[in-house]
C-alpha cells in the first residue's frame, strides 16, 4: 500500500473525528471541558512528537542516500524510537486522533477515535507487518522478536531524540 493511501486513511479519521465533534457537540462545561482539551493537547503533542521522531529516524537512518521527499526506507532502522517498537509513527498517529477526539470534548467522537484505534492497530498489524516482513524478510523476523509493535514508555522518546543527536554530530 502505498504512501498516498496511508496519509489517506491518517487524514480521513481525523477529519472524522473532527467532524463528529463539531456536529455532536459537548455537554460538559467549566472544567470539565478544560480537562478534556489539556489531555487532548498532550496527547496530540505526543503523537506529533513520536510521528516526527519516526520521520526523521527513517530519513536519516533508513536510506542509503538523503534525498528530499517521503519514501519507502531502503534499509531496516533499528535505532532511536525504533528500538523501543516497530511502528511509531503509526502509534503517534494514533494519540494525535485521540488528543482530537478528547479536544473536541464530545462522547460520539470518543467512541469514534476508539473504534477507529482499533481497526488502525488491525491495520498495522494485519497489513504493515504483513509488508515489512516481505520487504526486509529474516532480518524482520528477528526484529519482530526483539520489539513490541508499540510501547508507552517515555523511553522511547529519549531513545529518538539521543540517535538523532548522535547522528547529527
Amino acid at each position: 500500500m502505498g504512501f498516498a493511501s496511508k496519509f489517506a486513511f491518517w487524514f480521513s479519521w481525523w477529519a472524522v473525528i473532527v467532524a463528529t465533534g463539531l456536529e455532536f457537540p459537548s455537554r460538559l462545561s467549566g472544567w470539565e471541558v478544560l480537562t478534556f482539551r489539556a489531555l487532548g493537547l498532550l496527547l496530540m503533542t505526543y503523537g506529533l512528537l513520536l510521528n516526527a521522531l519516526a520521520g526523521r529516524t527513517l530519513k536519516e537512518y533508513g536510506h542509503f542516500d538523503i534525498r528530499r521527499g517521503i519514501r519507502k526506507p531502503e534499509r531496516l532502522v533499528t535505532v532511536g524510537v525504533y528500538s523501543c517498537m516497530r511502528h511509531p509513527a503509526q502509534f503517534g498517529s494514533i494519540f494525535f486522533g485521540w488528543g482530537l477526539a478528547l479536544l473536541t470534548a464530545s462522547v460520539p467522537a470518543l467512541l469514534l477515535a476508539g473504534w477507529y484505534s482499533f481497526s488502525a492497530l488491525y491495520f498495522i498489524l494485519a497489513v504493515e507487518e504483513r509488508e515489512t516482513l516481505r520487504e526486509f524478510g529474516d532480518e524482520y523476523c528477528r526484529f519482530l522478536k526483539d520489539r513490541p509493535p508499540f510501547s508507552f514508555s517515555p523511553g522511547c522518546i529519549i531513545e529518538g531524540i539521543r540517535a538523532l543527536r548522535s547522528k547529527a554530530r
